[in-house]
C-alpha cells in the first residue's frame, strides 16, 4: 500500500517537472503594434527596429496572389506619410539608416570591400546571389521596388524610404553579383513605392 502511495507521489513529481521545463523554453518576441498589427523588433546599437517590412493600411503586395508575403507591402511616398506611428516610434531618417550601418561598420555610401558586413542586415533567403546571415536580426529580404504598375524584380535589391523622401538600398554588386553594396537615392517621380521600416531610440 505504502508502495503505490510513494509511486504516485513521484509520477505527480515527475509530470509536473516536465510540464515546468515546457514553459520555460519558450522566449516571449517583443513586439510593437502598428496600425492594429503586431510586428517583433529587434536593438541594434541604441536603436529598436522592427525586424520585417510594413504591412498596413494602404499600398500593394509584390503581386495579386500575394506570393511573397514576407515582403510586406510597397508604398507611395504620400502614403508612407499617413501612417499613424507609435508614441516613441519613427518613420526612419537618412541619419537613422546611417547609425544602423554603422553599428556593423559600414560607411554610408558603402564600398564593395564592405559587402561582408552588410550580410548581417539581410535575410538568409530569395537574394540572387548574395549570401546573407541575418545576424543583426533586421531581415532585409531582396523585395526590390515597384515603378507605376509594374511587378518588382526580386532577388537583388532591399530598398526602403527615409522620413525625408531618400531610399536607403542594400544592393548586390561586383563581377559576380555576389558582393553588397548600400547606397542612397532621392525618388522624386510620386510613382515609385517602396518598403517601410519603424525606429525607436533607447538608452
Amino acid at each position: 500500500m505504502r508502495s503505490c502511495i510513494i509511486v504516485s507521489v513521484l509520477l505527480f513529481s515527475i509530470v509536473t517537472l516536465i510540464s515546468c521545463d515546457d514553459e520555460s523554453t519558450e522566449t516571449p518576441k517583443e513586439q510593437v503594434t502598428i496600425e492594429g498589427k503586431p510586428y517583433s523588433y529587434v536593438k541594434i546599437g541604441n536603436q529598436l527596429w522592427t525586424a520585417s517590412n510594413y504591412e498596413g493600411p494602404g499600398g500593394v503586395t509584390y503581386d495579386a496572389s500575394n506570393t511573397r508575403p514576407e515582403y510586406g507591402k510597397y508604398y507611395l511616398k504620400t502614403e508612407l506619410d499617413a501612417i499613424a506611428v507609435p508614441a516613441g516610434w519613427r518613420i526612419p531618417t537618412l541619419d537613422d539608416y546611417s547609425k544602423l550601418a554603422q553599428s556593423y561598420g559600414i560607411p554610408i555610401p558603402s564600398k564593395l570591400s564592405d559587402g561582408d558586413a552588410i550580410k548581417a542586415l539581410i535575410s538568409t533567403a530569395n537574394w540572387n546571389n548574395a549570401k546573407g546571415t541575418n545576424t543583426s536580426g533586421f531581415n532585409a529580404y531582396p523585395a526590390n521596388y515597384i515603378f507605376i504598375d509594374s511587378t518588382p524584380i526580386e532577388g537583388d535589391i532591399a530598398e526602403f524610404w527615409t522620413a525625408d523622401g531618400e531610399t536607403f538600398s542594400i544592393q548586390e554588386a561586383g563581377t559576380n553579383l555576389s558582393s553588397l553594396r548600400i547606397s542612397l537615392y532621392q525618388s522624386n517621380h510620386p510613382e515609385y513605392r517602396f518598403n517601410v521600416r519603424f525606429v525607436k531610440d533607447v538608452q
